[in-house]
């Protein structure tokens, strides 16, 4: 073979990149979409990371790395979607990042909270004090769910009643450039996310009608037939 020139790859090969690398990606991408959709960017402000809209190569489990490499260096046209796909992403990170510390830093929005607060602990005395960690700053927390634009967070949490009682009022903070840069941020990484998707579905379809494989593994039956 000459040196630059790549093997036509084979079946398995093919299977590896689809199994391996495809279709973990594609399953991400689809639960990532119910956050973007909703507005949620998944913000956290103790790693200041997006927790549930991850990198791509992420999706790929560590055993599966060669068979990533492999995908990506053979299939260019896939990889510059993923590239522009992860660098929207950051975007997305250092808006929210933007939004939260802009945020944190103004003292009507720290007075708001701390005033809901000693409303909330005159309504249910004793209740503020599960509301937060000793060690975190409520308005820190606060800010987080105002970044991710929470319409509500699970009752299972001890935040629950806190945000079912002032969200409304809490949310009047959301606004201002930060926040409409965090927002542009999301949408435009929504629609390179569903590009991506379009383009390894694409591929995926191609290359399982090319070499005559299916597009996720399947028991096989004659293997758990009975004996006769």
């Amino acid at each position: 073979m000459r040196p630059g020139k790549q093997r036509k790859p084979r079946k398995e090969r093919v299977k590896a990149w689809i199994y391996s690398v495809i279709n973990p990606i594609l399953d991400g991408l689809a639960i990532e979409a119910g956050f973007l959709e909703k507005g949620n960017w998944t913000f956290r402000r103790y790693n200041r990371d997006l927790e549930f809209i991850r990198p791509i190569p992420n999706f790929v489990t560590y055993q599966s790395r060669p068979n990533w490499d492999d995908f990506t260096l053979s299939n260019p046209a896939a990889m510059e979607k993923i590239d522009r796909r992860d660098d929207q992403r950051k975007e997305l990170r250092d808006a929210c990042r933007a939004a939260f510390d802009s945020l944190v830093a103004k003292p009507d929005f720290v007075e708001k909270v701390d005033e809901c607060f000693r409303v909330f602990e005159v309504e249910a005395p004793g209740e503020t004090s599960r509301l937060t960690h000793p060690a975190v700053k409520p308005h820190e927390v606060i800010a987080e769910l105002v970044v991710n634009n929470r319409a509500g967070v699970p009752d299972h949490t001890g935040i629950y009643p806190f945000w079912s009682r002032f969200r409304e009022e809490l949310m009047r903070f959301r606004a201002g450039v930060e926040f409409d840069n965090a927002d542009q941020a999301g949408l435009e990484l929504r629609k390179r996310s569903e590009d991506l998707s379009l383009e390894l579905s694409k591929t995926r379809s191609d290359l399982a009608a090319e070499y005559d494989v299916p597009w996720a593994p399947y028991p096989d039956g004659a293997a758990v037939l009975p004996s006769r």
